[in-house]
């Protein structure tokens, strides 16, 4: 065998360095990764969901719920969108808040956020009240069940009040708005019931002034309103033929003999009683053996004179009330209770009056009456209180504090109520940003607390601070769901 002679090299011509077979060999890999790189880059591409080339990656920091797949202005407080924390959107998508509300009475499956029809049915969804773990609050279902992370029983749930929606707000969103919470406690409730009132005379002492027979005035000794008389007093003195005839027939009787006479006189003093005329009066006809030509109208009771129709010269019959009286040593104090608590109070309750005309003046009373109908009018109930041997005054006015029994209640500041006039709420904190209006009912206030008497328990953490911003929020995420 022949070997072939190597090509000779020429003169000053240097040998290639070691290793450039080798380089070269690692280039065209290089090349060949890279090429095939490029193609799985194509076919991901070509294979990827278009959705996701849209998917937010900017939101407002302000309103979370407004998001973009590209940089913008918020449409609501014209921010600028910020990037999306990659953290906090794997977080919200793991904890979704629970689904509110609304779902149809045929088609339980077709639920809402908010009210509408069924799209199979079209009748109206009804507030679905839905069932949530007490332990984990995120675990919900429209049906009873258990939860699957405790296995306690799921625990029904009132709907979300109207126009309002569940939240979801990082820490920097809450504490940008100031949100504080408190915690829904027992107390120690003692409700006071505080009521205007007027005192009045008392209608026992009352009393009306008639003649008992007719006849014409002819003299009148109390003839104004307000003043104070005292019992047997002279009102005023008027003529009556009917008693004028009485007292002559007395007088005639008198002149009878034997026992006819004395029965006749007997019956015509006894008539004259009748008639209204003075024992003492009728003595002094006797003695004087001349009728009186008028007889006086004496006071029946002592009190003041409240009412007066006795004019001098009128002709006056038995029907007409000539006077009215009312008793100065006892009182009535009227107070206007508010209709809404007008089952709260009893007979024989007690209660504390006060006068702001007096400061100095306090009186403890009990209960009288609670008058059975209430003022349509003023929305009140009347409750009487009687006050004796008093130096007030009729026409004064008054309040009255009733003070009802201690109990135990669960309570809430009045900052975390929400009253919207046709519903009262609060929001609950269930911790993790996660907040829920729920509605809440409310009974007495003590102080800076309110007592709930359905809606919260003890326990429960609610917002105590800038409610209103968080409701505000509610609602325009509620508007903007629908």
């Amino acid at each position: 065998m022949t070997d072939t002679p190597h090509e000779p090299m020429h003169e000053g011509e240097e040998a290639p360095p070691r290793g450039v077979a080798i380089l070269a060999v690692v280039r065209w890999l290089l090349l060949a990764g890279a090429f095939a790189a490029a193609c799985a880059a194509w076919w991901s591409y070509a294979h990827a969901d278009p959705s996701l080339a849209h998917a937010p990656r900017y939101q407002c920091p302000m309103h979370p719920q407004i998001t973009a797949a590209d940089p913008g202005e918020c449409p609501i407080c014209h921010m600028n969108l910020e990037p999306i924390d990659p953290a906090r959107a794997h977080h919200s998508a793991d904890h979704t808040p629970p689904v509110a509300g609304y779902s149809c009475p045929m088609h339980p499956d077709q639920t809402s956020l908010s009210p509408g029809t069924c799209p199979i049915c079209n009748m109206d969804l009804e507030p679905a009240p839905g069932y949530r773990c007490p332990m984990h609050p995120d675990q919900t279902s429209l049906s009873p069940g258990t939860c699957p992370i405790c296995k306690m029983d799921l625990e029904p749930v009132a709907p979300l009040p109207q126009g309002t929606s569940q939240l979801r707000l990082g820490l920097d969103r809450l504490q940008s708005i100031g949100v504080r919470t408190a915690d829904a406690r027992l107390i120690e409730l003692t409700p006071t019931i505080r009521a205007p009132a007027i005192l009045q005379l008392a209608e026992e002492g009352a009393a009306q002034v008639h003649a008992r027979a007719a006849g014409f005035i002819e003299k009148i000794a109390v003839s104004e309103t307000g003043v104070t008389v005292h019992r047997g007093q002279r009102l005023l003195d008027f003529y009556s033929p009917e008693i004028y005839q009485a007292q002559t027939e007395l007088l005639a009787a008198r002149g009878w003999s034997g026992g006819a006479g004395s029965n006749a006189q007997a019956a015509a003093r006894q008539r004259l009683e009748l008639l209204g005329m003075p024992a003492p009066a009728i003595d002094r006809v006797l003695a004087t053996g001349k009728p009186a030509r008028t007889i006086a109208l004496e006071s029946p009771s002592a009190g003041v004179v409240v009412a007066r129709t006795a004019v001098l010269g009128a002709y006056v019959t038995p029907e007409t009330p000539l006077y009215e009286l009312r008793s100065k040593s006892r009182l009535y104090v009227i107070a206007e209770v508010p209709a809404h608590h007008g089952a709260s109070i009893h007979k024989n309750d007690p209660a504390t009056l006060t006068l702001a005309a007096r400061p100095s003046f306090s009186k403890n009373l009990s209960v009288d009456l609670v008058y059975p109908e209430l003022d349509p009018a003023a929305r009140t109930f009347r409750v009487r209180l009687t006050l004796d041997d008093s130096d007030l005054h009729a026409g004064e006015y008054a309040t009255v504090t009733f003070n009802q029994s201690p109990r135990r209640v669960v309570a809430v500041p009045r900052d975390a109520l929400v009253a919207t006039g046709t519903a009262t709420y609060v929001f609950l904190d269930h911790g993790d940003g996660h907040l829920e209006p729920r509605t809440v009912t409310t009974g007495e206030t003590s102080g800076e607390l309110v007592e709930i008497i359905k809606g919260v328990d003890s326990g429960d953490r609610v917002v105590a601070g800038a409610t209103f911003l968080v409701d505000a929020e509610s609602r325009l995420r509620a508007a903007l769901v629908e």
